[in-house]
């Protein structure tokens, strides 16, 4: 049976700081979600909301939407910054790989979404016989 996103009025209890979204945006931002976590339902059970709103969150979060210091500086074109110095300006952008979470680490929504899903997904792995078995439960669609 297909995933059904929680709603936004659900979503907005959860995360307040996304209060101004609209149906549009978070529409398109849950759908994006919900292809990347409907995957991973089976392996998430009870945690599949929680795991649908941390990326819908994310998404957001990228896109400069929401009243959160990391939606503010994303739409302000400052997201993805690691370091920020104001005395004598040091900016350091971070490198885009954020280790094994890649460009879910770019955000605190992100980054709480792997570690939430993290132990749905397994990579690959040799098997007795030297061959590399193919495993149901890699990231879907790059997410990694």
């Amino acid at each position: 049976m297909a995933y059904t996103a929680p709603t936004r009025a659900d979503f907005i209890e959860v995360f307040p700081a996304f209060s101004a979204v609209t149906d549009a945006q978070y529409d398109f931002w849950s759908a994006a979600a919900v292809r990347v976590t409907e995957p991973l339902q089976s392996c998430l059970g009870d945690s599949m909301d929680l795991a649908t709103m941390l990326a819908t969150a994310h998404y957001l979060c990228e896109q400069g939407i929401g009243t959160g210091a990391e939606s503010e500086m994303a739409a302000q074109g400052m997201g993805g910054f690691t370091r920020i110095k104001s005395g004598s300006l040091e900016l350091q952008r971070g490198e885009g790989s954020g280790g094994s979470a890649g460009k879910w680490a770019s955000t605190s929504y992100g980054a709480r979404f792997v570690e939430l899903a993290g132990g749905c997904v397994s990579g690959p792995g040799v098997a007795r016989t030297g061959t590399l078995p193919c495993y149901a439960g890699r990231w879907p669609h790059g997410v990694a």
